[in-house]
């Protein structure tokens, strides 16, 4: 045999492509095609916690829940407590690292005094909102994000922005 002949004869399988190779790469690719959705799902399905650090609601302090966006409500639902908070009824809304000076001097009955103090991170999601006549407030914290998917949607609903406050550097 020749040095041109050596390769025409038998067919010489690359070692990459190997039976054994190709049968583990194709399950490979099966199991991540099967579990891809799986993880996603359970992804999703995880919604974000938000915990009551303040308000006038009796709802126990620090009792942790889920924040559902209803198509003319929002509901902070938290064993065994749901406060519903028609979008109508909202006057201040707030994304920041504190709860304003105004919001904490509110003339109002705090079940849970909301927490003093800032820092450079937005974690308190506050809301302002009158019902049945009077002025209520709530207090929950969340981290940035957790918070931000919410912050679009609750815009449209309401028709207005959440104010978030920004700390960015502007040097």
């Amino acid at each position: 045999m020749n040095q041109h002949d050596r390769g025409r004869g038998a067919l010489r399988q690359h070692p990459s492509r190997s039976p054994g190779r190709v049968l583990a790469a194709a399950f490979t690719w099966a199991l991540l095609f099967l579990t891809g959705p799986l993880v996603a799902a359970s992804d999703q399905a995880r919604e974000p916690r938000f915990k009551y650090v303040g308000g006038t609601e009796s709802v126990p302090g620090g009792c942790v829940g889920v924040l559902q966006l209803a198509l003319d409500s929002m509901a902070f639902k938290c064993e065994p407590s749901t406060v519903t908070v028609p979008y109508g009824a909202i006057e201040i809304m707030q994304y920041r690292a504190d709860v304003t000076r105004h919001v904490r001097r509110l003339k109002v009955r705090w079940w849970v005094d909301p927490p003093v103090g800032g820092g450079n991170k937005n974690r308190y999601f506050t809301l302002v909102y009158r019902a049945s006549g009077a002025t209520h407030a709530m207090v929950l914290e969340v981290p940035a994000d957790q918070m931000r998917p919410y912050l679009a949607e609750i815009d449209l609903k309401v028709g207005r922005r959440v104010e978030v406050q920004r700390h960015e550097d502007y040097e």
